[in-house]
């Protein structure tokens, strides 16, 4: 065998290696929640426990960001709540509007809502936005305005279909550079999330000042910064967490993070923080 065959041969298998460990991840990453809205309305709620249906993208999913929908349920089942976990990775604002059936089928006592770091990363990043109009069906490029008419009408639908308390969580900084162009725009969504949660009568959880208050006491350095929304630091993440077993605070650590593992997603402690929020909101 000549040393050109040989060599081709390595190629190709160091290639097969790379799209098995990626397909692995990819994998992992999607499947759904185990409380997912299908799986729950299967099971029925046979204890008649207050239904909370945490509705999202990634965040909530909780696959490849830390899961505060588990947490809530360690911290709260016993006081006589269900958790639902109505998150779906990649999605934006006008995809979870879409699917507010889903929500409304599960009869919930207390709705959350988390969504809009997709649409602020479609904003920033040509590279994304075109991605996402094919991947998520987008029937126009996102903006500030179509955010806050697609949260307006989710929280308009939510409240004509259910009796829920429904509150409305800010979103997280995209990075913890704290000046850059990222986390000013993520300020701007949560400024709206602000506004259409008061204007439909919805309580407003601040997420978004309280991770940026404690990225600010840590004073920590990030070596990881956006760049143009590229997926990067969360395909090296998912690696480190599905292949290495790797922990969300320890992915943290390395790239300089308070409260962020990959530029989008959050750490043990941050999954921590919208706990608390969220459980402060259903027993406030």
């Amino acid at each position: 065998m000549n040393s050109l065959l040989c060599a081709g041969i390595w190629v190709l298998s160091g290639i097969g290696v790379i799209l098995a460990i990626y397909a692995y991840g990819y994998i992992r990453a999607m499947m759904p929640p185990r409380n997912a809205p299908k799986k729950f309305m299967n099971m029925g709620n046979p204890d008649a426990k207050k239904v909370v249906v945490c509705a999202g993208d990634s965040i909530t999913h909780g696959r490849v960001s830390s899961n505060y929908v588990d947490l809530l349920e360690k911290h709260m089942s016993g006081e006589g709540f269900v958790f639902v976990n109505a998150g779906v990775n990649s999605e934006l604002s006008w995809n979870l509007l879409q699917r507010y059936e889903d929500i409304v089928n599960c009869k919930p006592d207390y709705i959350t809502v988390l969504i809009g770091t997709n649409d602020v990363n479609g904003m920033l990043s040509e590279k994304v936005r075109t991605r996402q109009m094919k991947a998520m069906k987008l029937p126009q490029k996102p903006d500030e305005n179509w955010f806050h008419d697609n949260l307006n009408s989710l929280c308009a639908m939510l409240k004509k279909k259910t009796t829920a308390k429904i509150g409305l969580l800010s979103i997280p900084p995209l990075g913890e550079d704290l000046e850059s162009a990222p986390v000013n725009a993520t300020a701007r969504i949560s400024n709206i999330v602000k506004d259409v949660a008061l204007s439909n009568g919805c309580v407003y959880i601040p997420l978004h000042e309280t991770i940026i208050e404690y990225i600010k006491q840590q004073g920590l350095n990030p070596r990881v910064h956006y760049r143009n929304g590229s997926e990067k630091p969360m395909y090296i993440a998912i690696v480190k967490r599905f292949l290495f077993g790797k922990s969300f605070d320890a992915i943290s650590r390395s790239n300089g993070f308070a409260v962020l593992t990959d530029l989008l997603h959050l750490n043990d402690r941050g999954a921590l923080m919208i706990a608390n929020l969220i459980e402060k909101f259903i027993l406030g």
